[in-house]
């Protein structure tokens, strides 16, 4: 991990929203409990530990929280904390017989590269029965990977899935994904992407579960009819389908993530499933205890939330052009970030003891953490309070009304987007966690650009210092004044969205050293003529979308 995130990571939104997913509460500040059958476990998110059974274990690397999770999820399957045993014979994690047999030892890594190098070099030969595991909080939902390794033959199942009982041998072979169009995208049953261009789609049967954005910002569908048979829609699964018109949800769907339809403004749900209610528009669970969407385009200006409802889920206000005010009912504990985004006039009363709301901006009820502006708020110069840690992501998304934000000096975290599209703002830095050059945010080390508004950029362009190892995740996103960037030799990494809708940028030259370009980068520069790409940077394919660029590989 690198300075900051060894710094951030504990109080990172990403896993403060990790810990409620699993069922934890904030008990006091930075302090997390569940109560399981048997036993309680606690974070100490401060202190970067948890505790459990007695003894204290670390929360300081992505590893860690996988851990975590692994725990969670066995002990709400029935297993008894004295079979799950940490750092037990060389494992990660060991579960073990009441006679303190081994039944399987448990090797982890963090999502993505780590547990591909884990597979690599995982050498096997042992007796006993082993297992790799990995997991993330990925819209709204805790996927993991598994693979179970057993007298020389490999499974991909039978351990840590829902419907596993405690020390099962009924281990699951891989089963082959069977034919599909070549539209669909599909591997382990998961419709990972919809390639096609269709005005309605009929998604085949056989297919389980809709994945993570696999029909992210299709401009071409108008209507989507899922199969009886899915289980499961993934958060942002129809994300920015702006023509969406119609889709139903199968009566076999008992599970969702973060509002799948997101940036669909005038969609017509259909509900088949009972673990979900639709009610006038609103999307809940079938408790109402989780408020999944609510219709951007309907007509009311004013809407009360349920009392039943705790938690708001991530997007699920986006875009909702007629809402002027919004009630945050008493029982409320959480919001998912994003919750409002987009609300051009919106406003809040807020009735719940989880937040507090200063000045058009909701912060957590300790004031530690900036959640939302309200665009309708009025306010202008947006004071952040004294005392708060963390500006969440997205939080002043699309905020081009505001002229001036001033980042206090207890602020030690920014989430990803923080200013996207501020368009007329002047940034105030009090933070020793951040420095402002000629108006343009970077991280303490100068090592991260974090933002740079239009009102930073001098006759056209900006030159990024050397020291800059990162273009921070939508960094110039709607810089429109930006003509021309010089990019430092020694660059390494240029994010997701980084020069989204810079449309007056017109050429770019892409240093031999950076190693990674993350997809939407140039999203929507009209007017970028060329870019100078070097041959090892592999390109995804939404990096140029909307643009007519030259691309020149050096």
């Amino acid at each position: 991990m690198g300075e900051k995130t060894r710094d951030t990571l504990f109080i990172d939104m990403k896993y403060v929203i990790l810990y409620r997913k699993l069922g934890y509460d904030e008990i006091a500040p930075d302090v997390f409990y569940r109560q399981y059958q048997e036993l309680g476990v606690t974070i100490y998110s401060e202190e970067q530990r948890f505790e459990f059974c007695g003894k204290n274990y670390p929360l300081l690397a992505y590893k860690d929280f996988v851990r975590l999770e692994a725990i969670d999820r066995l002990l709400k399957m029935g297993y008894p904390s004295s079979a799950l045993q940490l750092d037990a014979a060389g494992y990660d994690l060991a579960i073990v017989y009441a006679n303190a047999e081994l039944y399987c030892g448990i090797f982890m890594a963090a999502w993505g590269k780590e547990y591909s190098a884990l597979m690599q070099t995982y050498a096997g030969g042992s007796s006993n029965t082993e297992c790799l595991y990995t997991s993330q909080l990925s819209g709204g939902l805790i996927e993991f990977q598994s693979k179970i390794y057993r007298n020389g033959r490999e499974y991909v199942a039978g351990i840590f899935e829902r419907d596993a009982r405690p020390y099962s041998e009924q281990f699951s072979m891989p089963q082959d994904d069977g034919e599909y169009d070549e539209n669909f995208v599909v591997k382990g049953g998961v419709l990972l992407k919809y390639l096609g261009n269709d005005e309605v789609v009929v998604v085949p049967s056989g297919i389980r579960q809709i994945g993570t954005g696999a029909f992210w910002n299709n401009m071409s569908v108008r209507k989507i009819v899922l199969p009886e048979g899915i289980t499961c829609i993934c958060g942002d699964a129809f994300v920015y389908c702006e023509n969406l018109k119609e889709v139903n949800i199968p009566k076999t769907v008992s599970e969702m993530g973060d509002d799948p339809f997101a940036g669909c403004l005038d969609i017509v749900i259909r509900n088949e499933s009972p673990y979900f209610i639709l009610e006038e528009g609103v999307l809940f669970d079938r408790e109402k205890k989780f408020l999944i969407h609510y219709t951007a385009s309907d007509p009311r200006t004013e809407y009360v939330i349920p009392e039943t409802v705790t938690w708001i889920g991530k997007h699920s206000f986006y875009k909702c052009i007629n809402l002027q005010l919004v009630t945050l009912t008493k029982n409320i504990k959480f919001m998912g970030n994003n919750a409002f985004s987009d609300c051009r006039r919106i406003r809040l009363i807020n009735e719940s003891d989880s937040f507090r709301y200063v000045d058009g901006v909701l912060y957590d009820k300790n004031i530690t953490t900036c959640m939302h502006y309200s665009m309708g708020s009025g306010v202008r110069t947006v004071r952040l309070a004294e005392g708060v840690r963390t500006i969440g992501r997205n939080c002043f998304w699309n905020c081009d009304m505001i002229e001036k934000i001033v980042i206090p000096s207890t602020v030690r975290q920014i989430g990803y987007n923080p200013f996207a599209n501020c368009k007329n703002v002047v940034l105030e830095n009090h933070s020793p966690y951040y420095k402002l050059i000629e108006g343009i945010l970077y991280d303490a080390t100068g090592k991260e650009m974090v933002y740079c508004p239009p009102t930073a950029v001098r006759h056209g362009e900006v030159i990024v210092p050397n020291t800059v190892l990162n273009i921070g995740r939508s960094a110039f996103t709607g810089c429109n004044t930006l003509e021309r960037v010089v990019l430092p030799d020694g660059l390494q990494y240029i994010s997701r969205s980084a020069f989204s809708g810079c449309t007056a940028l017109k050429e770019v030259v892409i240093p031999k050293s950076v190693e990674e370009i993350a997809d939407w980068c140039f999203n929507g520069c009209i007017s970028l003529e060329r870019v100078c790409i070097p041959n090892h940077i592999v390109l995804l394919p939404n990096t140029f979308n909307g643009c007519h660029t030259e691309i020149v590989r050096t």
